[in-house]
């Protein structure tokens, strides 16, 4: 009998832990993001048997053994006005049965489950640590990665697509544009073993590729020419930290430096105006500093949109999220939002001088022609004067009364300790470009808009001004910062000091030394983040380059890397390229050599018919995505094969004409607002230098599916809508484009080789002449049928797509 009382209990025992394990697995699914242990909505944890006995403020959640007297059981299923999970859905039936069945039988808690695995474990917020490659024949890792999960998948991998499909994969991944005809020819001929790795070589050698990869990069950080809102202003020297970016990409800056410049750019490196270029990435994003009588808010949406784009654009987390509230579903509580905001409290407005340089690409050489600028800025400065001179009255009336009386002394009658005691509050006096611009009557900024305006049309004939927007911190004395209840920036709650997340293993950042003239935050923040023990660091980059060389990501959301992101489809190897890419000195054109020379990079766009079956969404890289081409990319490869592109680098961004009804829905007056550009031959400049308003898009660029400009933008949608087959048709610059491409190619063969790279077949051939005799009757003129076949060539998919 004791065996069989032994047994009883031991199967009882295994019942109830079963039991247990399913009705947990529901809490953890459906329930933790609110009462998990980062957030409990309503006081009520569901972490541990305790809190779930204890509850919150509706009372104890279960009552073990009665699963009808539970508010937990009430609660699924929407009794007494109470719904959970809210928004309508109640859980499954079997989900409630569960729950019903753990409670009747006690609510026993399994030893296995005494530690509940809590959003802080989640894989994302873990170091990488460097996996062995698979034992598989492979020259490339990345390979052998991939032939192991292909091969638990029971998918062989797709044969080596050809050459020419290769130099057009290339040429669009890392130019941005079609080979030109020199290029097919000689890859084509080129039968020496290594022809392949020479050719990715050259690519990333020339300057066009700094131009493509730049685009990316502009697409994260929100990149756009006017602050946005509803006026729309322009952003003078934007165009500044566009250059910055291209330059750097084309010098192979190590991503840490990049990073570090662009966030710290002004406390790590002082002395070199170059990279203080990279801290305009607080500058190019939206801008409501022109919105009056919300100063303070204007403040308080720029500190979150700090916060929430960089959380985005090099951590991949949702810190935004926790703007109002503790995160829901990643471990990011409430406080550390704002304790990532006082990094970026004491950062205010600055403008960088730069120095002459004959090599660099923008005219500083302004003798002779200075004085019709300098009138419209003496006219600039006369408004901004009595608004300068009453800020700076009303900074100075706060300073204690020894600062203000060794401020009024003439230097040489003060004494060493007023010397100092001015020298160090007179920083204090001075009103910020933000605070005067913030201060303006609405009609002074009218005046000011116009002149700004002014300034724009005359930089084609003048140059641009020697200056680039940037930040610097106000000092050591930085701006409380305090939680903000329920996102509510006017009701305060606790103050608190800067900080990195928590959930990546941050603590605080100490206050500066003595004699520091900054209060450091955002240095210790760069250095922090630009880390390899920061375990999102290398992931996120790693996921981005690889997304943007075969269209699909190895994490499906590449700014969210939280729990709702789930797993990346190979998890190793997306570790073993973050390690990689520290090894290799954070550069990132290393990073593509490794990718684009792996046998994955190379396959064919061909699927197996298990391929379509098994893997629809090719998630197992068995082979190559086909991808259609961008907004610029598709305008830049028609200006490329008319022989039309013109590859000046850098410079004020080119406005180029338009028609007046693709003006439609312009903000003010189209006329006012869209200055061209006169010089035509800036016209054909590749797009990435082509104006960016926030508040109009042009029109292939918005049929195309480019970013808005206004939220950082991870991954650009693929659309197939009727505006752009009317675009690609009727749109005036593609009727001239064909024009010009056709009175440059007078056979069908020469036109398909400059459009498709190859020459036509037999059957195009004979179809194309047919074409064109009948075009050419119709029209009387053969000019005029070549411009019709060329204008078809270019709507073609095999121009419009990468295989």
């Amino acid at each position: 009998m004791a065996r069989w009382a032994l047994a009883l209990v031991t199967l009882s025992t295994i019942y109830a832990e079963t039991a247990a394990e399913k009705a947990l697995a529901v809490l953890d699914k459906r329930c933790l993001q609110c009462h998990g242990e980062q957030m409990s909505m309503g006081g009520l944890k569901l972490v541990t048997r305790e809190h779930l006995l204890k509850g919150g403020s509706r009372g104890p959640a279960i009552v073990a053994g009665k699963a009808g007297d539970s508010l937990l059981i009430k609660a699924v299923l929407h009794e007494n006005k109470l719904a959970m999970p809210p928004g309508g859905a109640k859980l499954a039936d079997a989900d409630i049965a569960a729950l019903r069945e753990w409670i009747d039988g006690g609510a026993i808690w399994p030893a296995t489950q005494s530690a509940r695995k809590k959003p802080a474990d989640w894989w994302a917020f873990r170091k990488p640590v460097r996996p062995a490659v698979p034992a598989i024949a492979a020259k490339n890792p990345i390979d052998a990665f991939l032939l192991e999960k292909m091969a638990k998948g029971g998918l062989e991998p797709a044969t080596r697509a050809n050459k020419l499909t290769l130099l057009k994969r290339a040429t669009f991944d890392l130019y941005g544009l079609p080979p030109a005809q020199a290029q097919v020819e000689s890859f084509l001929t080129d039968t020496r073993p290594d022809a392949w790795e020479k050719l990715i070589d050259s690519l990333l050698n020339s300057p066009r590729y700094g131009e493509k990869w730049g685009r990316h990069w502009l697409d994260l950080v929100r990149y756009g020419d006017t602050s946005g809102f509803e006026q729309d202003p322009y952003a003078l020297e934007a165009f500044r930290y566009r250059d910055y970016v291209i330059k750097s990409f084309n010098e192979d800056k190590p991503y840490d430096r990049f990073t570090k410049e662009q966030l710290a750019g002004d406390e790590l490196y002082p002395d070199d105006a170059d990279s203080r270029m990279g801290t305009g990435y607080f500058r190019v994003g939206p801008n409501r500093d022109m919105l009056f009588k919300v100063e303070d808010l204007n403040v308080v949406e720029k500190m979150t949109d700090y916060v929430d784009t960089t959380s985005q654009v090099f951590l991949a987390m949702t810190t935004g999220c926790a703007r109002c509230h503790d995160h829901k579903f990643d471990p990011i509580p409430q406080r550390d939002f704002y304790r990532m905001q006082a990094v970026f409290a004491p950062a205010v407005n600055d403008r960088i001088f730069l120095e002459y340089n004959a090599g660099r690409n923008y005219d500083l050489n302004w003798n002779g022609r200075e004085f019709r600028l300098r009138q419209v800025a003496d006219q600039i400065e006369r408004i901004f004067k009595p608004y300068r001179d009453r800020i700076t009255k009303e900074k100075t009336a706060r300073l204690s009364a020894e600062a203000q009386a060794a401020l009024k002394l003439n230097p040489e009658e003060r004494t060493a300790d007023q010397q100092l005691l001015a020298l160090s509050s007179l920083p204090k006096t001075k009103p910020t470009d933000d605070q005067l611009r913030d201060a303006l009557s609405q009609a002074d900024a009218e005046v000011l808009h116009a002149l700004e305006k002014k300034l724009v049309s005359m930089f084609a004939g003048y140059g641009p001004p020697p200056m680039a927007p940037g930040i610097v911190d106000v000092g050591r004395e930085a701006p409380r910062t305090f939680v903000a209840l329920r996102g509510n920036w006017e009701n305060r709650g606790e103050e608190v000091k800067p900080g990195f997340l928590t959930a990546l293993g941050g603590g605080d950042i100490p206050e500066p030394p003595v004699e520091s003239k900054s209060t450091l935050r955002r240095k210790a923040f760069a250095e922090w983040l630009a880390s390899a023990d920061n375990p999102m660091f290398g992931r996120v980059m790693a996921n981005r380059i690889w997304m943007y060389h075969f269209g699909n990501p190895l994490v499906g959301t590449p700014s969210d890397f939280g729990t709702r992101a789930g797993q990346a489809t190979h998890p190793e190897l997306l570790d073993w390229l973050a390690t990689e890419f520290a090894q290799r000195k954070w550069s990132i054109k290393a990073m593509h050599r490794l990718i684009m020379t792996s046998d994955a990079y190379q396959r064919s766009t061909d699927s197996s018919a298990k391929a379509r079956a098994t893997d629809p969404q090719n998630l197992m890289l068995s082979h190559m995505n086909r991808r259609r081409l961008l907004s610029e990319e598709i305008r830049d490869s028609v200006l490329q094969v008319s022989g039309n592109l013109n590859l000046k680098m850098g410079g004020v961004p080119v406005v180029v004409p338009l028609e007046a009804e693709e003006l439609y829905g312009m903000i003010g007056n189209p006329s006012n607002n869209w200055s061209v550009t006169p010089d035509k031959k800036e016209h054909t400049r590749r797009s990435v230098y082509l104006l960016t308003r926030r508040t109009f898009k042009q029109p292939m660029m918005e049929a195309f599916d480019s970013p808005d400009g206004v939220a950082s933008c991870s991954r650009r949608n693929e659309s197939t809508t009727a505006p752009q087959s009317l675009a690609m048709l009727n749109s005036r610059f593609m009727l001239e484009q064909a024009r010009i491409l056709a009175a440059k190619e007078k056979s069908v063969d020469g036109l398909w080789r400059r459009v498709l790279g190859r020459a036509a077949t037999d059957g195009e051939r004979k179809a194309a002449e047919e074409f064109l005799s009948k075009q050419a009757g119709l029209s009387g003129s053969k000019e005029s049928a070549m411009a019709e076949l060329a204008r078809s060539l270019i709507n073609l998919n095999e121009f419009l797509y990468v295989d």
